[in-house]
């Protein structure tokens, strides 16, 4: 098996915190990240082709929408076409911001980059460059190992709760 790794995430905050958590000393294992909403959109074929046997992919997706016929049917593609895959799921419970002020020391998303509103912060989290979103992921006393452990909605069982394996502690 080889040891490439490729996430998939819902948008450009993900790339953002992903990116950040991956700066040395880094807390994911590195990987090429992709933003593609797997719980909206079906991975073309074209792309599961070209992602080599042994490879880990790590799903990153929000779980405020129970409907998840999208990611099953990606899960069952992925299964068919690509060989010996590691599939990791980080779920975000319910998104993004939910999962932030969990694993932070804030009491709303907007303390983290002094933001007037979410739209705000979504805007100003992804301008920030990754060193200085570590940075600050680190001033607030990010409790990395609580990142996207929270038991997902109903509409999720069928996801592992395996965000353990992409860690590095």
């Amino acid at each position: 098996m080889n040891n490439k790794c490729i996430y998939y995430v819902e948008g450009p905050c993900e790339q953002q915190l992903i990116a950040a958590l991956k700066e040395t000393p880094a807390r994911l294992i590195p990987g090429k990240v992709k933003v593609f909403n797997v719980v909206q959109n079906l991975i073309p074929k074209s792309q599961m082709l070209s992602i080599q046997a042994g490879t880990t992919v790590v799903l990153v997706f929000d779980t405020d929408v129970s409907q998840t016929s999208n990611l099953k049917k990606n899960l069952e593609l992925l299964t068919r076409y690509c060989g010996k895959l590691k599939i990791i799921f980080l779920p975000q419970v319910l998104n993004l911001e939910n999962e932030l002020v969990r694993c932070t020391d804030v009491r709303t998303v907007m303390e983290l980059t002094k933001s007037g509103s979410v739209k705000n912060f979504k805007t100003d989290f992804c301008k920030i460059k990754t060193k200085d979103c570590r940075s600050m992921l680190e001033r607030h006393k990010l409790d990395y190992p609580r990142l996207w452990m929270t038991k997902a909605p109903e509409a999720f069982n069928f996801v592992d709760n395996n965000s353990f394996q992409i860690k590095i502690m």
